[in-house]
């Protein structure tokens, strides 16, 4: 009876020994499946990060290179002999549709980043669109300055006319008074005489006529020197956008070799 509770207690821990056996076994296994899942889901997930770098990456290249194409474009026009700032010229169109085009790449990078790159780029669009319309109102204030300017012509021609007849008019007065001395008259005589009348009406025409010319002479300065100040103050915001568009240029620069150097952080 003893030995046979011996074999049953050796039989008892011999299958709870194989049983634990079973469950550590089983336990190690999954833990070495668990293990095994996370080291591929993390292989996936860093493989996968490093293409989406690699596609953010080369996303941001192209929008850069669009968007410098665009600025160069803006440059090649504003310095083509001064064309885009004429009236009448197309250059100021071409201005126009460069710079809008600058604007929509520089939304696209904002969408890209980093955030140093966007602000650069942002500052390079709104020096490049203000110069558009400081260009567009330099003309509109130019044709305005010319259309008052030909709807108050000066009268030269009248004036001319008018001190011609005024001078040879005079110079006949001045004859007739001398044959008058001559003859020993008395100039009251002369009073009533047709001449004396002719002389009257040229010099009053002569004075509306060069009244008229002064007039005109003046309003057109006035209009002139007016538009002249407006374009000198137009020019000094277009030369502190150019120096502005310097610095922003080479803060641009800077911050894509930084962006393209540096891999992005994975989400």
């Amino acid at each position: 009876m003893k030995e046979l509770m011996i074999a049953l207690v050796a039989a008892v821990f011999g299958l709870a020994g194989t049983v634990m056996g079973a469950v550590i076994a089983a336990r190690s296994t999954r833990i070495g499946a668990e293990k095994n899942a996370e080291s591929v889901r993390r292989q996936v997930q860093d493989q996968g990060a490093v293409e989406h770098g690699h596609w953010l990456r080369q996303q941001r290249l192209n929008t850069y290179e669009g968007f410098l194409e665009a600025w160069d474009e803006c440059l090649r026009i504003t310095q083509a002999s001064g064309d885009a700032h004429e009236p009448g010229s197309t250059g100021l169109d071409d201005l126009r549709e460069a710079a809008g085009r600058m604007a929509e790449r520089a939304r696209r990078i904002a969408l890209l980043g980093p955030e140093e790159v966007t602000h650069a780029a942002e500052e390079l669009t709104a020096t490049m669109q203000e110069d558009v319309e400081v260009s567009t109102r330099f003309i509109e204030a130019a044709q305005a300055a010319t259309a008052a300017v030909d709807g108050r012509p000066v009268a030269l021609d009248a004036m001319t006319e008018a001190t011609e007849e005024y001078r040879q008019r005079t110079g006949q007065l001045a004859e007739l008074i001398q044959a008058a001395r001559d003859q020993g008259r008395d100039l009251r005589d002369l009073d009533g005489h047709p001449l004396l009348r002719e002389v009257m009406q040229s010099m009053e025409q002569y004075r509306q006529a060069s009244a008229e010319a002064q007039g005109a002479l003046l309003e057109n300065f006035e209009r002139l020197s007016a538009t002249m100040d407006e374009a000198s103050a137009m020019v000094d915001v277009l030369k502190r956008n150019k120096e502005a568009r310097e610095l922003s240029r080479e803060r641009f620069t800077s911050a894509v070799r930084k962006a393209l150097g540096t891999p992005p952080l994975p989400e």
